[in-house]
């Protein structure tokens, strides 16, 4: 048993006071775009506002901008409200435009974006606010290479949606220069083109307010407002006309020659889409660590409800700093501090989107410190939002968690371990491996709610509590090695290892080793070896996809005589597609994993 986990169960992470309302304070400029959609997703009504959004620090904002709704003109508005940081870096913001829900943003560097993901149905829109300048801006404020992406809804109708890219490099002095738009419009059977826009120019008030203008009859021609960040590193754009709905979002390019590697940060993201006349919007977190993945975890909203996603996607980064994120545009911000992403395919696609990530602002704690951006699904290492579930295995990493590193010898593991204890909606947790800077402990079964609360007490000390999420289900497929990407922790029937050396082959069972799939029946003790005899099946429901087909499930349950491991034997699909690192994915009710990979040949 110790064997097995020692190499399933990885050690090491990069951690960074708590976060509090007082993190979030000042003035942001911010534009939000909001849909409201049918049964279907389709869309019902378009509501577009921007401004100043101004947080006191102590929980409660005040808004004054304009607003536009449908194909109306834009007109006056306020709005106030109340807002929470959490000690995640997490924000609920009450939603200006729609009363009773909120939206669900994370708290960058000098940036905040999100989506309403939770409350009443058919909500999908995208906030993003750039910290304000307290003065002194001009035309000088915007000056170099930066890199646009652009969603827009002319007339509140997606019909008319347009979806664009392109790089402007403003003088300083009101030029921005010739720039070629890479695009499509829903009117114009969503292909991709390039247009010219000839001498665009831009004005920039002491306020950091201003225009941008694209003269010309391309597919982005016309005027647009622009609020430009106190650091001149990020800009707001959108129409002001008449039906004028939708954002550009502008980033300073990277300094110097961009790779892969330079994509090297945490980030909470958010997003809006709107596919095959079907809305869609996420917010989350994504981490990049330069190596060709940006591994997500985000709280996705659709016409079929709510789901909690943890992905990794390819990306590709040129020396200029744009790319490609799977399919779709990349742009890398100044200092990786931030990225934006579009629906601007390298094919044709009606996939119209814009994504937007800021550098997540980092906790940081002395003593006892459990890191709130740090307490993980111990299989995926999903970034900080990815639910923990009843039965799972977490690893969480700080600071004094522990006097020395202890590994348990024993089963049912220890609630107690070299002096420490973890606690989870105050009950114990059973332990596995404890250290100065990282503890692995199972969610008991018996926890229940929507928030589970850690504290780590090691001791007579104990540290702050840190809340993290709780569903029903959060899969995560272990890897070898344990990173939460690459191959997954898979099996032959004769207990070798699949590998791209030795891969399973279509119509063949294999085993696979996973964490997350909450409760089982029969029940089996906290931290107790599952029976081999009565095997523990797991209740929910679940299916397995092998390069997009899915798989017969033998059996998904917990992994007979170990402790803290699920299982699911499965055959490989005959029409599986065939690779040595195939898309590996789980869905359940509540989530859909897609971060490992698995080797399959004919």
């Amino acid at each position: 048993m110790r064997t097995i986990l020692s190499l399933l169960l990885s050690a090491g992470w990069l951690f960074s006071q708590s976060l509090t309302n007082t993190s979030l304070n000042g003035a942001y400029f911010f534009r939000h775009v909001l849909i409201i959609g049918n049964t279907a997703g389709a869309v019902s009504e378009m509501r577009t506002a921007y401004g100043t959004i101004t947080f006191n620090g102590a929980g409660s904002y005040t808004l004054t901008g304009s607003q536009i709704i449908g194909s109306g003109a834009p007109a006056a508005f306020t709005a106030n409200g109340a807002y929470s940081v959490r000690g995640t870096g997490y924000v609920t913001i009450a939603n200006p435009q729609r009363s009773g829900v909120e939206i669900y943003a994370g708290l960058g560097q000098g940036a905040v974006v999100g989506s309403t993901t939770e409350g009443a149905g058919g909500v999908y829109d995208l906030f993003v606010g750039i910290q304000a300048p307290s003065g002194g801006q001009s035309n000088a404020s915007l000056n170099g290479a930066y890199l646009v992406s652009a969603l827009e809804f002319p007339g509140g109708n997606a019909s008319q949606m347009r979806n664009a890219w392109f790089r402007m490099a403003p003088n300083g002095v009101g030029a921005a220069g010739n720039l070629t738009v890479s695009g499509k419009a829903a009117n114009a059977a969503d292909r991709v083109n390039t247009s010219t826009v000839t001498s665009a120019t831009y004005t920039i008030a002491t306020d950091g307010t201003g225009t941008l203008t694209l003269p010309g009859s391309g597919l982005l021609n016309g005027t647009r407002a622009i609020s430009v960040s106190s650091d001149g590193n990020l800009a707001l754009l959108g129409l002001t006309s008449a039906g004028g709905h939708g954002l550009m979002v502008a980033a300073k390019a990277f300094a110097g020659t961009a790779n892969a590697a330079s994509f090297n940060n945490r980030f909470f993201r958010a997003g809006l889409r709107y596919e095959a006349a079907r809305s869609g919007a996420y917010a989350g977190a994504s981490n990049a660590t330069g190596n060709g993945k940006l591994v997500s975890s985000l709280r996705v909203r659709q016409a079929e409800g709510v789901l909690d996603l943890t992905g990794a996607n390819a990306y590709t980064i040129s020396a200029d700093s744009s790319g490609t994120l799977e399919l779709g545009r990349l742009a890398l911000g100044f200092g990786s501090a931030s990225f934006h992403s579009n629906g601007v395919s390298t094919t044709d696609s009606n996939n119209y989107e814009l994504s937007f990530g800021v550098r997540a602002a980092a906790p940081t704690g002395t003593g006892i410190f459990v890191s709130p951006q740090a307490v993980l699904n111990a299989a995926s290492f999903a970034p900080v939002g990815a639910p923990l579930s009843p039965g799972g295995f977490f690893t969480l990493f700080g600071t004094g968690l522990a006097a020395s590193t202890t590994v348990a010898d024993r089963l049912p593991f220890p609630t107690t371990l070299g002096g420490v204890q973890v606690l989870v909606n105050n009950a114990p947790a059973p332990l596995y491996f404890t250290a100065p800077a990282q503890i692995s402990a199972l969610v008991p079964f018996a926890a229940t709610g929507s928030t589970a609360s850690i504290v780590v007490v090691n001791g007579a000390q104990r540290s702050a509590p840190v809340e993290i999420p709780l569903a029903r289900t959060s899969p995560g497929i272990f890897t070898i090695p344990p990173a939460g990407t690459g191959p997954g922790a898979l099996l032959h029937a004769d207990f070798t290892l699949v590998s791209a050396a030795s891969p399973a082959k279509r119509g063949e069972t294999v085993l696979l080793f996973l964490t997350g799939l909450g409760a089982v029946t029969p029940p089996s003790a906290d931290g107790a070896a599952a029976s081999s005899t009565q095997l523990s099946t797991v209740n929910a429901d679940v299916k397995v996809y092998v390069g997009g087909r899915q798989a017969a499930i033998v059996f998904k349950g917990l992994a007979p005589g170990l402790a803290g491991l699920y299982q699911i034997n499965f055959t490989i699909p005959a029409s599986s597609p065939t690779g040595s690192a195939l898309p590996l994915a789980i869905e359940t009710p509540e989530a859909f994993h897609d971060m490992a990979d698995i080797a399959v040949s004919n």
